[in-house]
């Protein structure tokens, strides 16, 4: 009788063992998997599409921020305004997007002699000629200098 309880005992020891083997393996499997995506993931989030790269006829104007009342001896952050100007050779224009509250001016200079000007900002621009333009936006709290050769 001994004899059959100490089996016993061992089947489920072994058991047990080969079970716990079991589940480690697919633990491991899973870390695997989970790391397997998070690659794929982190990979995948900078892949975002933006319609004006996909135009080749489009082209971005980066431009430079200032701010107006700017005082020497404080240093602070640079500006983020979120502004944007495109030129579309297809349509031969220049449109500037800009989603804040400032109002202000803008005025489109072509080699430094003054081609076009409007009061607000969300506005567009047709260029008829090559030459070297520059955009000007200045608001009551900031101001900014973009420029594109044509």
């Amino acid at each position: 009788m001994k004899l059959l309880i100490w089996r016993m005992k061992v089947l489920s020891s072994n058991f047990a063992a080969s079970k716990s083997t079991k589940i480690t393996l697919i633990k491991s499997k899973m870390k695997k998997i989970f790391s397997l995506i998070l690659v794929m993931m982190a990979i995948a989030i900078p892949m975002i599409a933006d319609d004006s790269k996909s135009n080749p006829s489009t082209r971005t104007i980066g431009f430079d921020l200032y701010d107006v009342a700017t005082i020497p001896t404080v240093h602070r952050a640079p500006m983020r305004i979120c502004v944007e100007a495109n030129y579309d050779a297809l349509s031969q224009t220049i449109t500037i997007q800009y989603d804040g509250e400032a109002t202000g001016e803008v005025s489109l200079y072509r080699n430094g002699d003054l081609v076009d000007s409007s009061v607000e900002i969300n506005t567009s621009f047709m260029v008829e000629e090559s030459g070297y333009y520059t955009l000007e936006i200045i608001t009551d709290s900031w101001s900014a200098i973009g420029s594109i050769e044509i």
